[in-house]
């Protein structure tokens, strides 16, 4: 077997062991942490967080591939993570366009800078509901598929 041979079985394994590698990977850079926090490079605040912010990654990685919990988490992804996304561009646009620009209607109208600064937070509310409702519309469009959903084919 030559070298591009290996090479292609070892992507293919890749491909459908994914979080083996990914854990061996983590692993690594696990003893390397901490490693370094008892040689006195960094604080304790690195390897500790890292550690824990990363096993809840892997837990959440592992439950999304999970079939049974796909379009639970397909959801959140749309409506959650992409409405929210999109609702604070939209504040950011509308903000700007309604009340921080020079020439903006509601900062000519209002002068009270603290009285704007209010107007534009409640606007973050509305904005984010409205990205949701799109991050809906998409989603039900796509049939709650994701990218996880798409390389395993369980719907």
């Amino acid at each position: 077997m030559n070298l591009k041979e290996k090479i292609k079985n070892l992507w293919k394994n890749y491909k459908k062991h994914h979080l083996i590698f990914l854990s061996g990977f983590i692993a690594g850079i696990f003893i390397l942490n901490w490693m370094m926090f008892f040689l006195g490079v960094v604080d304790f605040e690195l390897p500790f967080v890292f550690t824990i912010f990363v096993t809840l990654l892997i837990i959440f990685a592992y439950l999304v591939s999970i079939a049974k919990i796909q379009l639970i988490v397909a959801k959140i992804v749309y409506i959650g993570l992409i409405g929210f996304c999109v609702g604070v561009f939209i504040w950011f646009i509308t903000g700007y366009v309604l009340i921080q620009a020079p020439w903006a209607p509601l900062r000519i109208l209002i002068g009270d800078p603290v009285f704007r600064g209010r107007i534009l937070l409640s606007l973050l509310v509305p904005a984010c509901g409205l990205g949701a409702f799109l991050g809906h519309l998409v989603g039900k469009k796509r049939n709650w598929k994701t990218i996880f959903t798409q390389k395993t084919g369980n719907y």
